[in-house]
Formats: C-alpha cells, structure tokens, sequence
C-alpha cells in the first residue's frame, strides 16, 4: 500500500488539475499554476508525472475505468443491449470528472471507451462486419447520446437502443 503523504500529495495534484480543468483547456495549464494550487514545489509534480498531458493522460484512464466499473452488465452489449446503453449512459452522466477531464475532447473519450470495450469484446468479435458493427455503435451511441441535441431524452434513447438492437440482430445472429 502507498505510503499517506504520497496518497495525499497525488489527491492534491488531482484536485488542483480537476479545478483548473473546469476553466482552460488542457493545453493551457501550467505546471506552475498547478502546483501552486495544489501546495507542492515543482519537483514533487515531476516526480509523479512527466507533464501535464502525462497527468491527463492517467486520470483520463483512472476515470474511464471508474466508469466502466458503474455499467452494470458490462458484457451485455450482445446479449441485452438496451441495459448495456442505459447504463453506459448513467455511468458517463453521473462522473462529473470524467466530464471535466474531457470536456472539449469528446473524440478522446470516445477513442478511449472504444478501445476499451473493444479489448472486452474482441474474442465474440469473429467478423470483420461484427468488428465494424460494434465500432459503428460506440461511435454513434456516444455522439446521439452525449451530444446530439434532442428535447426528448427518452426517444434519443429508445432511438439509439433500437438501432442498436437492429445492426446487432443483423451482424451477430448466426
């Protein structure tokens, strides 16, 4: 187990991060700024993260993975796709950091979801059109779904399930 003052001193680090994230875009935060807020001297920051993006680029992981661990049937996608949806859905809405963290870079958290539900499915992937089909939804899903404007939340759902529903009827039924 990690030693307390270093559990303290990266939850300093992420929360400062996660402030200043709310504000600028990633390329515009400095290590400096960063670690005045988070009360540290520079060479503790460098000793955990190389850079900035570094630090992005681990709690953007750290988060999808949180999130991940929320989507209740996780292997569903197949099987039951309207609860695989309705909780990839919750479990996004409801992480407000994985919100700020990618916030302007929604193409990053959809490459980054994709390959790891790829790495999930990849043994019931036997076709190219069955690899194609779940990369279809992921991309589609996340956009309809996190992005698409629509006054009607429940029919954006219920129009991305049955869609789903109908590629995977079509690419998965043997």
């Amino acid at each position: 187990m990690e030693d307390l003052r270093v559990i303290k001193t990266k939850a300093a680090i992420e929360n400062a991060f996660l402030q200043l994230r709310k504000d600028k875009r990633l390329e515009d935060i400095k290590v400096n700024e960063l670690c005045r807020i988070a009360l540290i001297n520079k060479t503790t920051f460098y000793h955990y993260y190389s850079d900035i993006f570094h630090l992005s680029e681990y709690l953007e992981q750290k988060y999808l993975e949180e999130c991940f661990q929320l989507v209740e049937g996780y292997d569903s996608l197949i099987s039951n796709t309207e609860k695989f949806i309705k909780s990839i859905l919750h479990a996004f809405s409801s992480h407000e950091k994985i919100q700020i963290i990618f916030k302007g870079r929604m193409n990053q958290l959809v490459t980054n979801a994709q390959e790891y539900i790829l790495k999930q499915y990849k043994q019931r992937m036997k076709t190219e059109k069955e690899r194609m089909c779940v990369l279809f939804l992921i991309q589609g899903a996340f956009f309809i779904l996190f992005y698409y404007p629509h006054k009607n939340e429940k029919a954006k759902v219920a129009f991305v399930i049955d869609t789903a529903n109908t590629m995977i009827q079509k690419y998965f039924s043997h």
